[in-house]
């Protein structure tokens, strides 16, 4: 039964399509594209995961450099104008620390831990960004 199947998928596939409807201007595609989208100043609103909270990141915030976990697809200029938006501070340099999934045996199931990267942003001196003030 499954040649049946095939003959008749490809017959489904010689009709031509139905016309798409078009849309009645372009500002109205682009006033419908831009209003699905969250307006967060030209950044990714998931982009800043969260601050990494350690001695060591609050050894190097005390110097000007804060640490954020950051996705694993996100790049230096992303970081950048993210923490620029966010927190009103002039971004010195940024720099990037990925850590690959080690693998894990736990008896008999072997897996993987997830991959992770880290962004150390510097601030120009004299600027702060308060990252504990709710807590």
């Amino acid at each position: 039964m499954g040649l049946f199947n095939r003959l008749k998928k490809k017959a489904d596939k010689a009709v031509a399509p139905a016309p798409k409807p078009e849309v009645a201007s372009k500002e109205a595609a682009k006033i419908t594209s831009a209003s699905s989208q969250p307006r967060t100043g030209g950044m990714r609103a998931e982009l800043l995961l969260m601050p990494h909270v350690s001695e060591k990141a609050a050894k190097h915030a005390s110097s000007g450099t804060y640490v954020f976990n950051v996705p694993i697809s996100a790049n230096k200029i992303e970081i950048r104008k993210a923490v620029e938006g966010m927190y009103g501070v002039n971004v010195e340099a940024v720099r990037m620390i990925r850590g690959i999934g080690k693998p894990v045996s736990r008896g008999k199931i072997i897996g993987r831990r997830n991959r992770w990267k880290k962004a150390l942003v510097t601030v120009k001196s004299g600027q702060k960004i308060d990252l504990h003030e709710g807590v």
